[in-house]
């Protein structure tokens, strides 16, 4: 009998309620508020300390894992070329969670895209290069693109 009335007692302290209707939930916070007041003051400080310690081990393991993680042009951002010339590519160098990502940049151009890989214009002008990646960092968290201008100017203007 005894062992009985010992497990309605525990059963009775470790009942919780998740019904969300009104009535239950005001029930719910007041047994809530109850069972906090008979914690010991040692209980609370060390909810309170793995708290703290949880949320810089997330700061730290954050920290660690992207302090090296880029999104960078690889050249000028800006240049300017004459109508004979074409414009090679250099791309950009992308890291993500220390993992290179630059395979998966996708450039976007109003520039006329030659046969070998190479970037002209048939007109004088500003033409851009967008460079965007498909990952879960620069597309997903934070929305990154990169952007290179470059001006195509009259032979004469070329100042060569």
């Amino acid at each position: 009998m005894a062992t009985r009335k010992n497990a309605r007692k525990v059963s009775s302290k470790a009942k919780i309620n998740f019904d969300l209707d009104e009535n239950s939930t005001n029930k719910t916070i007041k047994s809530a508020k109850k069972e906090i007041k008979k914690m010991s003051a040692g209980g609370i400080i060390l909810i309170v300390v793995l708290l703290i310690a949880g949320i810089a081990g997330g700061i730290f393991a954050g920290h660690y894992m992207t302090r090296n993680d880029c999104f960078e042009i690889i050249g000028q951002d800006e240049l300017t070329l004459t109508l004979d010339e074409v414009y090679i590519d250099e791309g950009v160098r992308v890291v993500s969670f220390n993992r290179d990502v630059s395979d998966k940049v996708h450039v976007e151009t109003n520039l006329t895209v030659n046969e070998d890989g190479t970037y002209s214009a048939d007109e004088v002008g500003t033409y851009y290069m967008i460079y965007t990646v498909d990952d879960f960092k620069y597309s997903g968290i934070f929305s990154v693109q990169k952007i290179r201008l470059i001006t195509f100017v009259e032979t004469s203007e070329g100042g060569e």
